[in-house]
């Protein structure tokens, strides 16, 4: 596996502080809203199908979460799945903002272009909060 990127995540990091600071939820969003973008990017340049369901975010996100040193792992459940992160991407962040607008600005963009409306996602533990690991659960609503 790839080492952990701490120079890419650091970017991401410093440019989530400092828009924080100069237009406060203003910048959030806008840090979301890039991410999203980035993202976005990053799945089509995958040959990632736009709507490819839960088998595309599984081996796509698992790829690009890889490419990038973050270790992740994927269980399928009766209604969906549960993806996990064994590694923190933005450690520096912790204890400068909650961990809720970090997780909305890489999960609604990877919901958005996998899975679609018809999904729906909890956030059951975070490392943040002392938890092993972080874990997104996914269940499709229809």
């Amino acid at each position: 596996m790839t080492k952990y990127n701490a120079a890419f995540f650091g970017l991401y990091e410093t440019f989530f502080l400092q828009l924080k600071k100069k237009f406060g939820a203003k910048g959030v969003k806008l840090w979301q809203d890039t991410m999203a973008g980035l993202l976005e990017k990053a799945y089509v340049r995958t040959g990632a199908k736009r709507g490819g369901g839960a088998e595309e975010f599984i081996k796509h996100v698992g790829m690009r979460d890889k490419s990038v040193g973050l270790k992740v792992s994927f269980r399928k459940t009766p209604s969906g799945f549960i993806y996990r992160f064994h590694t923190d991407p933005f450690p520096n962040l912790r204890g400068k903002t909650s961990w809720k607008p970090i997780v909305d600005a890489y999960l609604k963009p990877k919901m958005a272009f996998f899975l679609g409306k018809e999904w729906c996602v909890r956030t059951t533990k975070h490392i943040w909060n002392g938890a092993p690991y972080t874990e997104h659960v996914f269940e499709k609503t229809n």
